[in-house]
């Protein structure tokens, strides 16, 4: 056995990774919480979401590392470990591990690997035809699968799959890519103003201003 083909036998692990989204404490996810993580002294700031993350690009690191760790490797060699990463992308597909599908397709389509036309060209054309499709299908199904409402109702559908996960109910659940719920809400929050007006309309005296929940002063 080549001393690099070790280092496929520790797929991304789809247990862990659906574990992870169970605790992931749905007000972490908020713009107005998720935007202030890199401010001073916000390091701690939504650990739940910074847990997933961090498998994503561990997920993400393991994919480069394969294919490009092994200085002896050659093209034909890199072409095998994209290969089986092309493969186990289709596997987390099924399983519907976008997540993990996304750090596949993320790792591959990185300049240090998508560069190696030597590499791609001894793909078989196949693998590479799967590989295309699912590139095209990601964004698309996921979406499709996960979210039932409308698409402005980003969190109301991420709570509901988080309590229906922490409960185990639905079998053929999927764990999605927790990113572009955070660029969604991100953008919301950035879009809606803090303060609401209530009461009385304008016309008949006014209202009152208050804040918004989930506003910028929300509690981390």
């Amino acid at each position: 056995m080549p001393p690099w083909e070790h280092h496929l036998e520790r797929p991304p692990g789809h247990g862990v990774i659906r574990e992870l989204f169970k605790k992931v404490v749905p007000h972490q996810c908020l713009g107005s919480v998720w935007s202030r993580r890199n401010r001073p002294g916000n390091e701690h700031l939504a650990p739940t979401v910074r847990a997933t993350i961090a498998q994503f690009n561990a997920v993400a690191s393991c994919i480069v590392t394969t294919c490009l760790g092994d200085p002896s490797m050659t093209a034909r060699d890199r072409a095998v470990v994209v290969g089986h990463w092309i493969r186990v992308a289709k596997a987390c597909q099924i399983l519907g591990n976008y997540s993990s599908l996304r750090a596949i397709l993320a790792a591959l389509q990185s300049a240090s690997i998508h560069r190696l036309q030597r590499t791609w060209d001894n793909v078989s054309r196949k693998s590479f035809r799967t590989f295309q499709k699912l590139c095209r299908e990601d964004n698309p199904q996921g979406r499709e699968l996960l979210i039932k409402t409308r698409p402005s109702n980003k969190l109301a559908s991420l709570v509901r799959q988080l309590q229906r996960a922490r409960k185990g109910l639905p079998k053929k659940g999927v764990v999605p890519y927790l990113g572009t719920f955070l660029c969604d809400l991100v953008v919301l929050d950035t879009a809606m103003e803090d303060y609401l007006e209530v009461g009385e309309p304008e016309d008949c005296g006014g209202g009152t201003r208050v804040l918004r929940t989930g506003s910028r002063e929300s509690p981390d």
